[in-house]
């Protein structure tokens, strides 16, 4: 191609998803995705995108990263990449812009199509007020967008989890044999499905590990304690959420983002994924008023880069 295109980036813990837009078009093209631990360095795996041929002349790039952006150097706590923006953007001679991974995930709400998200709930968007978006997957991310447009990070994943049972009790009590503070990212991830499924086993008397894909396809096979871990993923997701939507203000919305939460979705309980959504004692009835929306696009943090771009969001 003779056009000089932007290439964005959504940079996970475990895979670099790449793409590339014409400055006057907002449809993805090229779209590529390199596990991370192919590569040593980040741009390693730029330059591979570049070389495929997709990209001959680059006018911008958006990374968005899963990691705190506010300093120039950037050291992603999921993932063996660390970089100095301005390092990368006078090796690559192009301008640089990096986000937060989750502030891509909410500026990519608004051009969702209805086929791409999917309501618990009856309650809609007025489209005035503040969402907010949180995403198991690696790790948990959680963003919030202003009316105005503005973005707010926040590394909110990384809050204590809070029991609401006595089960989820005695799951908190085996974890704290793993880990001084339980995090909810410990239990809301990919780590935390592999988690869940070894403290319901150890509440049994039994000592076994699963990694995430094997807890998944343990619950669809019918696995008893694959089960239990699903089940009380989806319960302490649907809790979160509507703790996220009172600490942010998301009165417009709590949309739920990440590589998880879609592959279960038929192992999901929505009426009890609403229920723990809204039960907040004083502010239950306030929570039953707010959206909850679960993402099934493929590729909103490229999009939300795009749209990042678009309106000139910089680091």
């Amino acid at each position: 191609m003779s056009k000089s295109v932007n290439i964005v980036a959504d940079i996970g813990g475990t895979n670099a998803r790449f793409a590339y837009v014409h400055s006057d078009s907002s449809e993805l093209l090229g779209i590529e995705i390199f596990p991370c631990a192919d590569f040593t360095f980040l741009i390693d795996a730029l330059n591979a995108y570049i070389e495929r041929g997709h990209v001959e002349q680059v006018d911008q790039i958006c990374l968005a990263v899963a990691g705190p952006v506010e300093s120039d150097w950037i050291d992603l706590p999921n993932n063996h990449w660390a970089f100095s923006r301005a390092e990368l953007q006078e090796s690559l001679a192009t301008h640089v812009t990096v986000i937060n991974d989750f502030s891509a995930q909410v500026l990519s709400i608004d051009g969702l199509t209805s086929s791409e998200l999917k309501w618990i709930g009856a309650a809609r968007p007025h489209g005035d007020q503040v969402k907010a978006v949180v995403g198991p997957g690696t790790g948990l991310g959680v963003s919030a967008m202003m009316p105005s447009g503005h973005i707010l990070p926040s590394e909110a994943g990384h809050i204590a989890f809070a029991p609401t049972s006595d089960h989820e009790a005695d799951l908190l009590k085996i974890l704290w044999q793993r880990y001084d503070r339980v995090s909810i990212e410990r239990v809301l991830s990919g780590m935390g499905l592999a988690n869940l499924y070894w403290a319901n086993c150890v509440l049994d008397g039994h000592d076994r590990e699963l990694p995430a894909s094997g807890v998944t396809a343990g619950a669809f096979a019918g696995d008893e304690y694959c089960g239990k871990a699903v089940s009380d993923f989806c319960a302490i997701l649907g809790s979160v959420a509507g703790d996220v939507a009172l600490m942010m203000g998301a009165t417009d919305g709590v949309f739920i983002s990440g590589g998880i939460l879609p592959r279960l979705i038929s192992l999901l309980d929505e009426q009890t994924f609403r229920q723990r959504f809204e039960s907040k004692g004083r502010f239950s009835e306030i929570c039953s008023e707010i959206p909850l929306g679960l993402v099934l696009s493929e590729h909103p943090g490229l999009s939300g880069c795009v749209e990042a771009l678009r309106k000139g969001v910089r680091c």
